[in-house]
């Protein structure tokens, strides 16, 4: 793992390259003609750094990776399928380079370059560094067994008995009604600090904070345990540093209070994918997709898992019944992608 860190390190060498560019779109108050010519070399950075995480992929065929650094021979769209099928990239940062790939479209016709513009190129930048040096583990085999976790089982919390309450005095009801009032004002307070805690962990994801964004869900998971979500995120951040014990212990604990729940099916499928498990990821994507059949994500871990498994058949079946989405990005080519967190979500 720290060798393929290193190689795609050394990937981005061409962002290096234009550090002047970033500070450009660091400062606010820059020319848009300057910014203008700074998004444009910016985005040319961060292409040319994608395609050296194709070509320095050791498992990538040849043919591939002679061809990506020639936009002749792969263009950016071609690029970023492929290094989504290999799952070199996340989907989010896909979906950012694609974005701000209509910004160049945009400003090479004239338009003015705006501050959105340069924080959306900035913030694609820092997904390429943090994916460079965290990149997805190489597959490695799960313990070996039989059922990882029983989909029908629940946990049933006790539900505390209603209060019964006795004629008094109008001291004691004054009394009895300011500590119902507290009660509620500290139940509304105290799931308005759950929600920002998930909150935060999902945007502290997004910007690629692996360690703070646990740290929020933990916090989160503890107050909420019926909440599947934060499990979710948990188990992906676990999987793509390669701690694949720690993330099925953190699916085992969402599907043990929702055991129907798509996301940990889903997430589950990835991991049994990455274990180098493919028939048995294909049943927990079909779960998945029992509960949520238009996830991208769910469709795509399936196709690729049947991929896997030898079922090139079940799989072409798969992408004919796929959302159009779904079709759109596995495009009948190589195997299909897996998500970067949930994700996900």
């Amino acid at each position: 793992m720290e060798q393929n860190g290193r190689e795609n390190a050394s990937a981005l060498k061409p962002l290096h390259a234009a550090r002047d560019a970033l500070e450009v779109l660091r400062t606010a108050e820059a020319d848009p003609t300057v910014r203008r010519s700074a998004i444009i070399r910016v985005t040319h950075a961060l292409e040319g750094s994608l395609r050296r995480f194709l070509r320095d992929d050791p498992h990538a065929p040849l043919e591939a990776r002679l061809r990506a650094l020639a936009p002749d021979e792969l263009p950016a769209d071609e690029l970023l399928a492929e290094l989504r099928r290999r799952d070199r990239i996340s989907i989010e940062l896909a979906a950012g380079f694609h974005e701000l790939a209509g910004v160049l479209r945009r400003v090479r016709e004239g338009a003015p370059a705006t501050q959105e513009d340069a924080e959306l190129a900035l913030r694609t930048v820092e997904r390429v560094e943090w994916e460079a040096v965290a990149p997805p583990p190489a597959p490695v085999p799960l313990p070996a067994t039989e059922e990882v976790y029983p989909e029908e089982e629940t946990m049933v919390h006790p539900v505390p008995p209603a209060g019964r309450g006795r004629g008094a005095g109008p001291k004691v009801a004054a009394v009895v009604l300011g500590l119902l009032l507290l009660l509620v004002l500290g139940w509304i307070w105290r799931g308005w600090s759950q929600g920002r805690e998930l909150e935060r962990g999902i945007a502290a994801y997004k910007r690629g904070e692996a360690v703070a964004a646990s740290e929020h869900f933990r916090r989160y998971a503890e107050s909420s345990p019926e909440d599947p979500t934060p499990r979710v995120y948990l188990a992906r951040i676990h999987r793509r540093a390669g701690r694949f014990n720690e993330a099925r212990d953190e699916i085992g604990r969402g599907l043990r209070v929702s055991p129907s729940d798509a996301a940990l099916h889903r997430e589950l499928g990835y991991l049994l994918l990455d274990a180098g498990r493919p028939g048995e990821a294909v049943a927990r994507f079909r779960t998945a997709l029992k509960t949520d059949s238009q996830s991208t994500e769910a469709w795509l871990g399936l196709i690729r898992a049947l991929r896997a498994a030898g079922h090139e058949d079940a799989a072409a079946r798969a992408l004919l019944s796929a959302p159009a989405e779904v079709r759109a990005l596995v495009g009948g080519r190589g195997a299909a992608p897996a998500p970067g967190a949930a994700p996900t979500p």
